[in-house]
């Protein structure tokens, strides 16, 4: 192999050895970057179902009291019905 040749080799194996640092350097950011959006993610997951939960129970809660009253009115109107059927 000529000098020539022999140097734009060793350039060369520089430049791939240079690519391959810089390739594991973004993948190891990449990966950071990506377990914070997944940490962050999963807070804002369990966050978001404590509120659906929340949310739920209220409504829940607010429905008996509609079906109590409905229950307490129609008792109301059977005793009333009754009164008049006498």
């Amino acid at each position: 192999m000529d000098v020539e040749t022999a140097e734009a080799v060793d350039t060369l194996r520089g430049d791939i050895h240079r690519v391959e640092r810089e390739v594991v350097r973004v993948e190891s950011s990449l990966i950071t970057k990506i377990e914070h959006v997944e940490t962050a993610l999963s807070a804002r997951m369990h966050e978001l179902n404590e509120d659906a939960k929340r949310h739920t129970e209220v409504r829940l809660e607010s429905m008996q009291d509609d079906i109590r009253l409905l229950t307490e009115s129609f008792a109301s109107l059977s005793v009333e019905v009754r009164s008049f059927r006498k």
